[in-house]
């Protein structure tokens, strides 16, 4: 059996400008039901974070990351992508309404490490008053279950991929 072995492959009559390679691999983090409430104004972390060692300084790495939330009252809400523990990336929701309201963010970036270093990205939260906002919420713990040793129920799951792309 034949094995073809690469560090890069790049298109026969190069890459366009501002383009990228191919995948060099592929992590995931799939966020259990902790659930994180915050009422006050500072940031905090939502427990979502994936760690990727590049194999080239000159990759780049695409961040996936979605998760759900549900938050009362009036006010903004901002959610970073950090890495380590610099901001990279902000998504914002404004909420208008005194019910709960259920939302469901994601975020999708395209981040040049220039690193072969271990690198952890992960989501934060802020909230621009002081409401109660509740992410990966689980509503009630008497509808868990256990299958295969992980928590299940009606709560959800943050999910975050990173993808090491050729430089």
């Amino acid at each position: 059996m034949s094995e073809l072995r690469t560090n890069r492959i790049i298109p026969r009559d190069g890459l366009v400008s501002g383009a990228s390679g191919g995948i060099i691999q592929v992590v995931q983090n799939i966020q259990g039901l902790g659930q994180v409430s915050s009422s006050g104004t500072s940031e905090y972390d939502l427990g979502l974070n994936c760690t990727i060692t590049p194999q080239r300084a000159d990759s780049k790495i695409l961040i996936h990351a979605n998760w759900s939330g549900i938050q009362e009252g009036s006010f903004n809400i901002q959610y970073y992508l950090n890495r380590g523990t610099t901001h990279i990336h902000m998504y914002q929701t404004y909420n208008n309404t005194s019910t709960w309201t259920v939302s469901f963010p994601n975020m999708m970036h395209l981040d040049s490490p220039a690193t072969t270093s271990a690198v952890t990205y992960k989501i934060t939260a802020q909230v621009s008053s002081g409401h109660d906002l509740r992410t990966n919420y689980n509503a009630t713990t008497s509808d868990d279950t256990t299958v295969n040793g992980e928590l299940t129920g009606i709560g959800s799951r943050g999910t975050m991929i990173l993808m090491e792309v050729s430089g």
